[in-house]
């Protein structure tokens, strides 16, 4: 008997013993969530995407997040180095790319348009955004921000150089600067007028404005403004218009002015660019003071700081001048996707969602930037500005964004369009990346350099084969991405 009542006691200790060792069973109400675990990767600031991805945690607190440091470069080269990190299986569930078409080809993306289609801020993102990196009825991307695309001016030039209205060239403000409702035909006409080509005083040195990375980019931005139902380039979602009126007329103003070596803008000839004593010119001259304008993109705000800081240089932000059908703000997309490999699709949705469009993650983004600004105020610095901008009209969200750049003179005319603006092709419309490669290509007969050459008059001619090209090239590819 008594060793039957040892035995019985021992079962009922080795039963508490297991019982002790069980996962508490979840109440009623209560939720137990699978840890899941997700990389991240895009070429930005590491501080602040980490510093974003620790907000998503402290949200989601069952996903953790790994920001990798294995995919080196920016841009292109780390859109190739992202193709390498596939192959060898390490492909982050969620990166940036500077080319949508290059990583669907490269097999690297996730259709999430069961995703984008059903979420409530998707929704709200704005038209002419929304219909980007969207191909055969697949979404392989989403937009993270869009940049600004205006005219960065030296507020000091234009207050020494003393400008005044003249009938049917341009119209100058009380401050003596350009209007902000300015047009293609005053922008130009005011490059020529406070141009000071003074080589010989350098101190004295105007140059008109630099250009959009080597040449004017009129016949791209110039006909959108003059027709609401076309898009960056004359792109109608179906086709290329460059034998269109406006494209032309825009194409040759871009051909006369690029064939001016006289300061009316960063063109010089190779005696005047390589003279030792003309350092300047090899200077990124809207920084140093030696522009008066600049057709530039809002990421190279941290330059207004600059000037300010070492050259107490005063720059504004101009909106690019409109046209006759109003001004469509030019703005330049960035892009993230979803990687293929990524076993856990939707949470790797509400990722890319929180680092990019997401009313959530533009919540937080600004949470941080205020205290970044906060702590630079306080420590007697000019605090940075912000370069990117939210692809949705979201509540509570563009009223802060204002109070971000509270100081740049002339921002507020884009943003208070910035419904309307049209986004550029280059990140996301297939073949148009290659099209440029075409119009580059010195083989080509038809090539950029040879319509310099030949002027103005030629354009109607290059335009009849540059369209037919761009529209060849790229018709093919989008009739064929994602299949």
């Amino acid at each position: 008997m008594k060793k039957l009542m040892t035995l019985v006691m021992m079962l009922v200790f080795v039963l508490a013993l297991v019982a002790c060792g069980k996962d508490p069973v979840p109440t009623e109400g209560e939720q137990t969530l699978q840890t899941i675990e997700l990389t991240y990767a895009d070429w930005g600031d590491a501080d602040f995407n980490q510093r974003m991805i620790d907000k998503f945690m402290e949200k989601y607190p069952h996903i953790r997040v790994t920001l990798s440091k294995n995919i080196a470069g920016s841009g292109a080269e780390f859109t190739g180095n992202l193709v390498t990190a596939a192959q060898a299986g390490l492909l982050p569930d969620v990166f940036a790319t500077d080319n949508v078409p290059t990583v669907i080809n490269a097999g690297l993306t996730m259709d999430v348009a069961s995703m984008w289609d059903l979420d409530e801020d998707a929704a709200l993102v704005y038209d002419n955004i929304a219909m980007t990196g969207v191909y055969n009825g697949k979404r392989f991307a989403v937009p993270s921000f869009q940049f600004l695309k205006g005219i960065m001016i030296n507020l000091d030039i234009f207050e020494e150089a003393n400008l005044s209205t003249v009938e049917g060239k341009y119209r100058i403000d009380n401050d003596g600067y350009p209007v902000k409702d300015w047009t293609h035909a005053e922008f130009v006409e005011i490059a020529k007028a406070i141009k000071n080509f003074d080589l010989a005083n350098p101190e004295n040195l105007v140059v008109g404005f630099d250009t959009w990375y080597g040449s004017p980019d009129f016949q791209q931005v110039w006909p959108m403004m003059n027709d609401a139902n076309v898009q960056y380039d004359t792109w109608d979602g179906e086709a290329f218009h460059y034998t269109s009126a406006g494209w032309i007329s825009a194409m040759q103003t871009k051909v006369a002015i690029h064939q001016l070596t006289d300061g009316t803008t960063t063109r010089f000839t190779e005696e005047d660019y390589n003279a030792e004593a003309n350092t300047a010119l090899r200077t990124y001259m809207i920084q140093e003071g030696y522009a008066a304008m600049d057709i530039e993109g809002s990421w190279q705000f941290g330059i207004i700081n600059y000037a300010k800081e070492t050259n107490n240089i005063n720059l504004g932000f101009w909106p690019y001048p409109s046209g006759s059908a109003g001004l469509f703000p030019p703005t330049i997309l960035d892009y993230q996707c979803v990687s293929y490999q990524t076993a856990y699709p939707e949470e790797a949705f509400m990722l890319a969602k929180w680092m990019t469009f997401g009313r959530e993650g533009w919540l937080a983004r600004l949470d941080l930037l205020e205290a970044d600004k906060a702590a630079a105020v306080a420590a007697g610095e000019m605090p940075q500005y912000l370069n990117r901008f939210p692809v949705a009209d979201y509540e509570g969200v563009w009223d802060r964004v204002y109070a971000l750049v509270d100081g740049i003179e002339g921002l507020d005319y884009t943003l208070n369009r910035i419904e309307f603006s049209k986004p550029d092709l280059d990140k996301w419309l297939p073949g148009y990346k290659e099209f440029w490669a075409w119009v580059s290509d010195p083989e080509n007969p038809y090539n950029w350099d040879s319509l310099v050459i030949a002027g103005p008059t030629a354009v109607a001619t290059y335009a009849a084969e540059w369209e037919a090209k761009a529209n060849e090239i790229v018709q093919d590819q989008l009739e064929n991405l994602g299949k």
